[in-house]
């Protein structure tokens, strides 16, 4: 029984459901889509087929107006849905209220006319009409309703098709000027705990297409028959390899294969420490925290106090179930180990491209049509450590908070990849994890050549960056302020759904070396 689930999602082509083929795929050139016609012009175009009918479901979600609503007022709008004919759901600390009903009842409940549509090639659509109106009862908790329209517009691949290239990458977080300064990750070594084999051949046709070191030279592999026996070539490996050795390709990887049960993989993680190869650890394994036994919780946590003591950073993928790491139908949870508080949680973003192809924002990873999420939340078990108490949430409970930062997540507009022998597109906070490995194996090369200390555990120094922000020029964080992560809003500052948010790979360099500097750690 698989007891540490990998936090890995795949995209190849459109559709993350869509059968891989057998033969090496080109995507070069990458075509950029057109614009898709706006709501309005669709409509215009289409033929309007009446109103829509029964047999039309409509899914609505009802933003609320406060992170912590009334839940005698919440559970009025609900009531008022459901006498509607809508079926209602609203769990807290969730921040809408989702309603599905047929068309009429919608309509009905709004006060607006729903229509259904025809396009030239067959699809078919529906759309309200006119302004909605929220009833007394819903308006109460309820600033906005969305889902009045199943128009599907392109914007929702927010990148290229295939994902970001290595240079993508480096250019997205401004990691581009510290390459063009001559750090590459050298003298540095990133540790990397597995549970899933992988086929050198698929590094190898990664490293060749995009330009990049061979991986020969730079890559160790750890086995142990004590450590039990990996899963077959999944992905989740090669993906930690490659999006490292695309950041930082001077930096030496070594990666550590246990099987996937607590007991095998906590053997081969007190190795990786005692053993002490490299100073950066990219963790992307988790589980649902509140299901993961306490012995196997203590035994991780006593192994992480060493690896804090001499001087490691650790970097822990958050979940990609959002807010709901255990399940749906459980309590809002995080993951386990990224609510330690000695780690570096990593969450999700989407990103979204400029007209020239370059970064142009981010939002919180939510998706809620296949419910996942860059994982955030409050732990169960830790208390908030001294670094997090300015950022104290109330929904935090005066526990841990996670995540401590974010980068790209979302499968949609992930990260180019070989895998399998052929190209493809990948997601998840098991990318964002290695991705800030990546980025400060570049650091602690620069600190090492300025005759400075290391990163080591990142947090003290992530928390002063983002409380003494307005002091710093350039910002160190691309603070995300829009979307969620299916349980809690991204805003200004530290938040639930992405922490800080997402890196300036050379301004947080330079924040860094003034941190140090200036005393801190």
């Amino acid at each position: 029984m698989k007891t540490r689930a990998v936090l890995l999602a795949i995209a190849f082509g459109l559709s993350a459901c869509q059968a891989p083929a057998r033969e090496a795929r080109t995507m070069n050139p990458l075509p950029v889509p057109k614009p898709a016609p706006t709501l309005s012009q669709a409509i215009a175009r289409a033929t309007d087929l009446g109103p829509a009918n029964a047999t039309v479901t409509v899914s609505l979600n009802f933003g609320l107006r406060e992170p912590a609503p009334d839940a005698l007022l919440v559970e009025k709008a609900v009531a008022t849905l459901d006498a509607s004919g809508m079926t209602a759901a609203w769990r807290p600390p969730s921040s809408l209220i989702a309603a599905d009903g047929p068309a009429p009842a919608a309509a009905a409940l709004l006060q607006v006319r729903i229509e259904a549509f025809r396009q030239a090639d067959g699809s078919t659509f529906y759309a309200a009409l006119d302004q909605p109106q929220l009833p007394t009862a819903i308006k109460a908790v309820a600033t906005d309703v969305s889902g009045l329209d199943s128009y599907r517009r392109a914007h929702r691949y927010a990148v290229q098709p295939g994902g970001l290239t290595a240079s993508d990458v480096l250019s997205f977080y401004n990691l581009k000027s510290l390459r063009d300064a001559g750090l590459d990750g050298t003298g540095q070594t990133i540790v990397l705990p597995e549970i899933d084999d992988f086929n050198v051949s698929d590094l190898n046709g990664f490293a060749s297409k995009f330009g990049l070191p061979p991986f020969g030279p730079i890559l160790t592999v750890r086995r142990d028959p004590s450590w039990g026996t990996p899963l077959k070539p999944e992905g989740e490996t090669v993906l930690d390899l490659e999006i490292a050795h695309e950041v930082a390709p001077g930096a030496k990887l070594v990666v550590y294969m246990a099987a996937d049960d607590f007991g095998h993989s906590a053997r081969a993680f007190d190795a990786m420490v005692t053993e002490h190869l490299g100073s950066i650890i990219s963790e992307s394994l988790g589980s649902c925290e509140p299901d993961t036994p306490s012995g196997v919780r203590n035994t991780y946590a006593a192994i992480e106090d060493r690896a804090v003591a001499q001087g490691m950073s650790h970097f822990v993928a958050s979940g990609d179930a959002g807010a709901f790491t255990c399940g749906q139908d459980q309590d809002p949870a995080a993951s386990f180990p990224s609510t330690l508080p000695t780690v570096t949680a990593v969450g999700g973003t989407t990103v979204f491209e400029s007209q020239q192809g370059v970064y142009f924002k981010e939002y919180a990873w939510g998706s809620p049509i296949d419910e996942s999420g860059g994982g955030g939340g409050a732990s169960v078990f830790y208390s908030l450590p001294d670094y997090q108490r300015k950022e104290a949430q109330s929904m935090g409970r005066g526990l841990r908070q996670v995540p401590d930062v974010a980068a790209n997540g979302d499968p949609l507009t992930g990260f180019r990849i070989f895998f399998g022998g052929r190209d493809g597109q990948i997601g998840g906070t098991s990318a964002s994890t290695p991705l800030w490995a990546g980025t400060v194996a570049l650091i602690n090369q620069d600190l090492k050549q300025k005759g400075l200390r290391e990163v080591g555990f990142a947090n003290p120094a992530l928390y002063w960056m983002g409380e003494n922000s307005d002091k710093l020029d350039p910002k160190p964080f691309h603070d995300v302020t829009a979307g969620n992560n299916l349980g809690y809003r991204a805003a200004p500052g530290w938040d639930f759904a992405t922490g800080w948010g997402s890196m300036d790979g050379a301004a947080l360099d330079a924040a860094w070396i003034r941190y140090i500097k200036s005393g801190g750690g």
